[in-house]
């Protein structure tokens, strides 16, 4: 009887995980293991109609050794990837023979079709390289009975047990370099630079680009900040060069102090989508005073994106008066040849994955902590809290810097 298994890759892409990918099926043909792969991760599983064999050209790809000869020289994922959640997808987005799932709600969940697509599949296991959200619904694939064998992989470095994750390394490197040649723009021109990091829930990655590149000052979205103070800050490390620039470091979910947020709606609104604004005129049509309009709106809006860079970059220049240069490095940090740290990576997440799919154990994260090495543990490890920054002992949040330390080359 044929043994099959499944890969996907769910999230934001990661230097070195076609690496992994690669590794994963050699491996598996030589236990004797069909492989499929699942295209643009969760959603694969979504679109495949169980009872219309057609759809399982467009949503899956049977995987050999000449196909994934050379995906390990590929940036970006060669099976593709999507963020959908299955358990909270948009009415709009479900395919048509399920959509007696999703009457009248604003998100629908799929679980169950999934389970019904692992089972008419016959996998073994589905092993999923993703991220923070991609693996904590695997976790609960995984108490629902589906077979599954996880890998971290996130730049963002905040999968809970494991003190790395696939393309971590290589993103810090990158930013560094990228950073280094802004700086070389901004001293030229000298200006304030600020340059803009990926990470909406944590800090950690755009903390050591911060630190490992020598910027002046760094925002996490952990500390929000103060703008005037912040703006002070710049202009004083600029003045302080010798070459008169500086080099400001902010995660893309920065956010400012709330009491503060009602001064900057004018630069804050740029971000407004049309259901903040449809609210805002539906609260105005019970008649709400304008001022509780504008305070409820800037308060969503501060707490939701007021961490764009280029809206941060107009704040400040606004209250300096000077002229700054804005750099998002955002997507350029997932891409790029992994290095030495993400290849070794990739391919020991790959052979211990192999290795429990070998002794048939299923349920289990493969994983790197600094004391143990590489291990595997329960799939429900990745469901408990991800503490990346410690704060009082790595971030200055008076002045907005990283403080100098010793730091593990993986999570601190």
């Amino acid at each position: 009887m044929t043994k099959r298994i499944g890969i996907l890759t769910v999230g934001g892409d990661a230097p070195g995980q076609n690496v992994c990918l690669k590794s994963l099926v050699y491996s598996a043909i030589e236990r004797d293991y069909d492989v499929i792969g699942i295209r643009k991760g969760w959603e694969g599983l979504i679109q495949y109609d169980p009872e219309n064999s057609d759809t399982q050209s467009t949503t899956m790809m049977p995987l050999t050794k000449s196909r994934v000869r050379d995906v390990d020289r590929m940036p970006g994922s060669f099976l593709h990837t999507s963020r959908v959640q299955p358990d909270a997808v948009n009415p709009q987005t479900v395919p048509n023979f399920l959509q007696s799932e999703s009457p009248n709600r604003s998100s629908v969940d799929l679980t169950v079709h999934l389970k019904q697509v692992v089972s008419k599949l016959d996998l073994e296991a589905l092993i999923v390289l993703g991220d923070n959200a991609g693996l904590r619904y695997a976790a609960r694939l995984s108490q629902e009975g589906v077979p599954i064998i996880g890998i971290p992989k996130t730049v963002h470095n905040n999968i809970a047990g494991s003190d790395y994750a696939l393309g971590f390394s290589t993103a810090l490197g990158r930013g560094v370099r990228f950073i280094n040649e802004i700086r070389a723009m901004a001293g030229s021109r000298e200006e304030i630079a600020v340059v803009e990091i990926l990470g909406r829930d944590t800090g950690l990655t755009t903390m050591l680009i911060s630190f490992l590149a020598g910027a002046d000052h760094t925002i996490i979205p952990e500390v929000p900040f103060d703008p005037e103070r912040l703006a002070q800050w710049m202009v004083n490390s600029k003045q302080n060069n010798p070459n008169n620039y500086a080099i400001l470091v902010l995660s893309e979910a920065a956010t400012i102090s709330p009491g503060q947020i009602i001064q900057y709606l004018p630069e804050l609104s740029r971000l407004a989508n049309s259901r903040v604004i449809a609210e805002a005129m539906q609260k105005s049509g019970e008649g709400l005073t304008s001022d509780l309009i504008l305070f409820e709106m800037a308060q969503e809006l501060g707490s939701r994106a007021c961490g764009s860079g280029a809206v941060v970059t107009e704040i400040l220049e606004n209250i300096t008066g000077q002229r700054m240069l804005f750099q998002p490095l955002s997507y350029l940090i997932r891409t790029g040849e992994p290095d030495g740290q993400d290849l070794l990576g990739a391919l020991n997440f790959a052979t211990l994955a192999t290795k429990l799919l070998a002794e048939g154990k299923t349920g289990r994260l493969v994983a790197y902590r600094q004391r143990d090495n590489y291990l595997d543990l329960p799939m429900d490890t990745v469901l408990g809290p991800v503490t990346n920054v410690r704060i009082n002992e790595f971030y200055d949040a008076d002045d907005y810097s990283v403080k100098p330390g010793i730091f593990w080359a993986t999570r601190m």
